[in-house]
């Protein structure tokens, strides 16, 4: 059996059946607050991790690569992910123009408008709601990591399928194994950038389903939250 076959099962098996019958477990929406997960995201075009100068800079980093935001960590093209836990946050964030810079992250959208509305500069302030999910990164070795990917305005779509598709299939949140890629769309000024592509590709082995089970309930206890400060840098290409 290869390392891949131990962490990916293709068909669903025996200890996950009853899961998926008794359990919704991984789609509440709770508050989190103390400990910070890594972000993963897409290397785009003109991204930081690949301006040598940059504090952001990988080695090796190409654009449509997935990387990982606190490790550095370059995972290729594709790579394979259980969602956990979702949940939607509403971020503050200062024009560029003004100078730019993250302002804070909030559960509704009534926190943010009133956070916004006592900021000095509030008309330079905008909130963009972001969908944030919690997931087990797999490798083809079978190690793992736990880290959020963040998706806000275009990538939203993409969030909106992943969420009915995983709704659809039933059980818990992580019970399914799917394959992240990034794929090229067109903006409405007809520039290209990279969004998320979703495929579902099989079923987690149960190490694997235990680790993210472990994920959910630290999530969903509020013991751990995602990193806000640099979610719009990698999708300003979009616009």
């Amino acid at each position: 059996m290869t390392s891949k076959q131990v962490a990916v099962v293709e068909k669903m098996p025996e200890y996950l059946m009853a899961a998926v019958n008794a359990s919704n477990a991984g789609n509440e929406e709770v508050s989190t607050d103390d400990l910070v997960i890594p972000r993963v995201g897409i290397i785009q075009a003109l991204s930081p991790q690949r301006k040598k100068n940059d504090p952001a800079y990988i080695s090796g980093a190409e654009e449509g690569m997935i990387f990982n935001n606190v490790t550095s960590e370059l995972y290729g093209d594709v790579v394979n992910v259980v969602p956990v836990y979702f949940k939607k946050d509403y971020l503050l964030w200062k024009d560029r123009k003004a100078g730019g810079g993250f302002r804070g992250a909030y559960p509704t959208i009534e926190d943010a408008n009133a956070a916004r509305n006592m900021l000095d500069d509030a008309e330079s302030v905008e909130i963009s709601d972001t969908a944030q999910h919690f997931v087990i990164i797999v490798r083809e070795d079978g190690s793992m990591d736990e880290a959020v990917i963040s998706m806000s305005r275009s990538q939203m779509k993409v969030s909106r399928k992943w969420n009915s598709i995983i709704r659809m299939a039933g059980g818990p949140r992580f019970s399914r194994v799917y394959a992240l890629s990034s794929v090229e769309e067109t903006n409405a000024n007809g520039d290209s950038y990279l969004n998320w592509g979703i495929k579902q590709v099989g079923y987690p082995s149960q190490e694997v389903f235990e680790r993210a089970k472990h994920l959910y309930e630290v999530v969903s206890s509020g013991a751990a939250t995602a990193q806000h400060d640099s979610v719009e840098d990698e999708d300003s290409e979009e616009y």
